[in-house]
């Protein structure tokens, strides 16, 4: 019972640090220190300079080849955790019927658990009161507790590469109705930039798109010239043949004939010498190609990316990881430092994102009336009639206020796939894995249990910074009420469950 009762502290100790921080975060939005632009401007930083220097911190000093080698299977298991998340947070929103866009942040929500706040601070308190944690005789727990953060931050470094590649990707691309017409008020123009107030005609955009010139020769000698007010073509008669003209002699033209000649048919003249020979075309053409294929990188390529990349490279050069870590602690402790400031202003903007400003544009944009055949039950007419704003028009608020249709079913999805259906699925596998010991790695108590931890985990709190780099704040009502439904009602039971199911998986 003590073990429970330890577990259960743990779990409501690291609710309650995620909850003080975004309790700080609302208070700051609603004293209007944290407006929507500083909201934005944090989260650009967060992005731009904490978040690679929390990955960074975390890969380049702590991995090494040898430790690569002999965890190659934890890719494996988190490839199949990802997988299955993916496809069933997809079954799902395909059931429910979502939009594309909240399909894809219900996939995403299922795809990327919390591998670095709640499973560490669990880990760390099973490590000193579970004894069912030690691997062998001869553990202790710092060894317990050191082999827990090597397996936490291997599956956190492949989940941040994930996230911040495909993650951006998938949260970047909107609905293909999503552009509706947005509300006018009486300083918009009548007229966008792209609008003209007399369009053309087929037939005048099909002259203006082909007509070579402006008269255009007919084979009987006719003219083109232009075009009636009613739309139709206007035919010159033959021109008539000058008496100099026939005078002249059948081979004398003068110079000014030679020149309407080549205006009127461009295509007569000689064509100029290529000044570029085979071999700097082809170079130039690989230039070309090699740029845009280096633009393409870039534009994949996030923060976070480059600096997993680095840090990468780094792990795996022993001479220059020993170069950084011993000799140049003065950058190991400014980017450790900076790497600390991340998930605080993560949980800080989070917090901001729950409190829902007045709308400033209310008073200057025309109302927005509800269609008057809108059907009410008994209880919502009551409530109308007795309410501040009834009036003899009901004035609704504007639509971007209001919740979208399919945001509690999304989050249901999200929950739902993450938290209940992934280990339905994949704990039955991790019990077959470990009853056969298919890798020696299965049979560490540590690493059952920080696999149970990680495939029950809730979405990860990073998805903010993520949602708002992709998209702005088209995700804002749906990160705030999945962290919230996630953490403070799904967690606390579901992860005291699976601790205890992960022990018992332990000793088969």
């Amino acid at each position: 019972m003590a073990p429970i009762v330890s577990l259960l502290k743990t779990v409501l100790e690291s609710i309650a640090e995620v909850f003080v921080l975004c309790l700080a975060g609302y208070v700051l939005a609603r004293r209007g220190v944290l407006d929507r632009n500083a909201q934005k401007l944090i989260n650009r930083v967060n992005v731009s300079l904490f978040t690679p220097s929390l990955l960074f911190s975390k890969v380049a000093f702590f991995l090494s080849p040898a430790k690569l080698r002999e965890l190659w299977v934890i890719p494996i298991v988190f490839v199949i955790t990802t997988g299955v998340s993916m496809f069933a947070a997809y079954s799902l929103a395909m059931v429910m019927r979502l939009q594309k866009s909240q399909r894809n942040f219900a996939i995403a929500a299922a795809m990327f658990m919390n591998s670095n706040s709640l499973p560490i601070a669990l880990m760390q308190s099973l490590a000193v009161t579970v004894p069912d944690m030690r691997w062998g005789p001869d553990d202790n727990k710092d060894a317990v507790l050191g082999r827990a953060l090597t397996y936490l931050v291997l599956y956190s470094v492949f989940g941040m590469v994930l996230r911040w590649s495909y993650g951006v990707r998938l949260l970047a691309s909107a609905d293909p109705d999503a552009h509706e017409e947005p509300l006018r008020d009486e300083a918009s123009p009548l007229l966008s930039a792209d609008e003209t107030a007399f369009p053309n005609s087929q037939e005048e955009e099909h002259i203006l798109r082909h007509e070579p010139s402006t008269l255009s020769a007919h084979t009987d000698g006719s003219a083109t010239i232009g075009r009636s007010p009613h739309g139709t073509l206007v035919h010159l008669p033959p021109a008539e043949q000058t008496c100099y003209g026939d005078t002249s002699g059948s081979g004398m033209l003068s110079d000014t004939d030679d020149d309407d000649t080549d205006s009127a048919y461009p295509l007569r003249r000689p064509v100029a010498e290529p000044t570029f020979s085979l071999r700097q075309s082809r170079l130039r053409r690989a230039g070309n190609r090699v740029r845009r294929a280096w633009s393409a990188l870039c534009e994949f390529m996030t923060a976070p990316l480059w600096a997993a990349l680095a840090s990468l490279l780094v792990a795996c050069i022993q001479p220059l990881q020993h170069l950084l870590d011993e000799h140049v602690e003065t950058l190991k402790g400014a980017v450790t430092m900076a790497g600390q400031c991340s998930v605080p202003l993560t949980l800080v903007v989070l917090g901001a994102y729950f409190y829902n400003p007045p709308d400033e544009s209310s008073n200057q944009a025309l109302p927005y009336y509800k269609a008057p055949a809108q059907r009410r039950g008994l209880f919502d007419s009551v409530k109308a009639c007795f309410s501040k704003s009834a009036t003899d028009v009901s004035v609704a608020e504007a639509p971007s206020s209001t919740p979208r249709p399919g945001e509690t079913r999304t989050v249901v999805v999200a929950i739902l796939s993450r938290m209940v259906i992934t280990p339905l699925v994949l704990i039955p596998v991790l019990i077959l894995c470990t009853k056969y010991r298919i890798e020696e790695v299965f049979s560490d108590p540590v690493f059952v249990v920080c696999n149970v931890l990680l495939i029950t985990s809730p979405p990860a709190l990073t998805l903010a910074q993520i949602t708002q780099a992709a998209s702005g704040d088209a995700f804002e009502r749906l990160i705030s009420r999945t962290i919230f439904w996630a953490y403070c009602l799904v967690t606390p039971p579901s992860t005291i469950i699976f601790v205890v199911v992960g022990l018992l998986i332990a000793k088969v």
